[in-house]
């Protein structure tokens, strides 16, 4: 075998062993996954197809290294790329904290920031996204400023509390930073957009007075999607949870309050929830509210070695959910560490019978000689 024949099989394999881990691994991972049984449509009204993420915390300038942004962001897009390409979802929702540093950034950096941002989580034609707002991306309540507020709303239309209706399927995106109930101009604004939606839902069953009011294409009680998970003491109270540690949480902090939990539940009465801000996984059948409740792992590796999305299908009245695993962490490191030393051990069994026909050549045949080194 030549030496330049040998040195491009190496290459191919090296280069191999890098297309699999990075690109082939995440169709692998992602095709055990698949849509859940789709609810019967209501009212000749199909079922949404839903993709849930959170907790993204895209890498600012302050405590990202350039090589683990590098990493995370190229782990995050492929698997985002990989499950549109997939399963093709109709509407995507990323549950708040977007970004690590959203509220230490200046102006520029922000601007910087949200280059990244279409770009990682860039999606085709006909499939909506719509990301809601966490303490990372504009602080928590004791130090969100407005300008903060502003420029994530500016960017994505979401800074308080917002209806999305789908096919008479209604979302209700709520700003968990809003919740405090402490009558602040964030706060006080919220929950007017709370008792607004109140009114659009009560018209929507023929209740109060309805003139100048949104009309709904159907009604349906509403899915709610927020960064802080509804009031719970601990992980301790989900039938399933992946937490390596069930702390106690606190209001306002880990959780909303419970006087924010009751106010929604009473002003809403919705009945499916999803959110996020733990970074780990949560899923609970009935929460205060009496509702089932998701809580989303973290979307990044750098928070979590096996971060997971959830694909939901949701009619008028029922919904069903599948939990779809991501790459591990250590699987990744383990497949470059096994293929790396197999593409090492054989490249030096051959090296070593290169050598040996090598220095038989040299002592024997200069043609042979020659002719090999070429």
């Amino acid at each position: 075998m030549k030496l330049k024949t040998l040195l491009f099989r190496l290459f191919l394999s090296v280069l191999s062993l890098i297309v699999f881990n990075e690109f082939v691994l995440y169709y692998v991972v992602l095709l055990k996954c698949q849509w859940p049984t789709k609810p019967v449509p209501v009212n000749g009204l199909e079922p949404v197809n839903v993709m849930l993420l959170a907790d993204t915390h895209l890498l600012g300038p302050i405590r990202g290294h350039w090589f683990d942004k590098l990493r995370r962001e190229w782990q995050m897009h492929r698997t985002f790329q990989t499950a549109i390409t997939l399963f093709q979802p109709e509407v995507i929702f990323i549950l708040g904290d977007v970004f690590d540093e959203g509220n230490w950034v200046n102006q520029k950096e922000f601007e910087h920031y949200m280059e990244r941002y279409r770009k990682l989580f860039h999606t085709p034609r006909g499939i909506a996204l719509h990301s809601i707002v966490g303490n990372h991306d504009i602080g928590f309540h004791y130090a969100t400023r407005p300008n903060l507020v502003q420029r994530f709303a500016d960017q994505f239309n979401n800074t308080g509390v917002s209806l999305i209706s789908i096919r008479g399927v209604n979302f209700v995106a709520i700003n968990s930073i809003a919740m405090e109930g402490d009558g602040c101009y964030l706060c006080e604004k919220a929950e007017k957009e709370l008792k607004t939606i109140e009114t659009i839902f009560k018209c929507g069953r023929g209740i109060g007075q309805c003139k100048d009011v949104l009309k709904l294409e159907e009604y349906s009680r509403p899915v709610l999607l927020q960064h802080f998970p509804m009031y719970r003491e601990s992980d301790k109270e989900c039938q399933e949870h992946d937490a390596p540690t069930v702390p106690l949480y606190r209001e306002r902090w880990e959780v909303l309050s419970k006087e924010s939990t009751d106010l929604i539940g009473d002003v809403l009465n919705p009945r499916l929830a999803f959110s996020g801000h733990s970074h780990h996984y949560c899923h609970m059948v009935q929460n205060r509210l009496k509702i089932e409740e998701y809580t989303l792992p973290s979307f990044s590796w750098r928070n979590k070695n096996d971060p997971s999305f959830i694909l939901a299908r949701i009619s008028l009245k029922e919904h069903t959910i599948a939990r779809c695993r991501m790459p591990e962490e250590n699987t990744v490191v383990t497949v470059y560490l096994v293929g790396g030393i197999l593409i090492l051990f054989v490249f030096t069994l051959k090296l070593s019978g290169f050598v040996g026909q090598l220095w038989s050549y040299r002592r024997g045949d200069r043609r042979d000689y020659k002719k090999l080194t070429k």
